[in-house]
């Protein structure tokens, strides 16, 4: 499931990544910190989950994802 247009994060240092499809999302929220796991990592990952079982659409799974990186504070914009 291919996310259009990719989510640009930051790294450590100057590291960027692109997010381009649901299970790659699905995989960096993973591997967020458990204690830092806010109300919109959860709600994130809910979308992103959702997406996969066809609950959600991809569009809606994809702003989720964006609104927890901008929360986060690690939005590429």
């Amino acid at each position: 499931m291919e996310i259009a247009p990719p989510v640009l994060i930051k790294g450590p240092g100057f590291d960027l990544r692109e997010i381009r499809s649901v299970p790659e999302a699905i995989e960096y929220l993973e591997g967020w910190p458990a204690n830092a796991r806010s109300p919109f990592w959860y709600l994130a990952s809910n979308a992103l989950h959702g997406a996969v079982d066809g609950s959600m659409q991809v569009e809606h799974a994809r702003e989720a994802f964006e609104a927890f990186c901008k929360g986060a504070g690690v939005l590429l914009v």
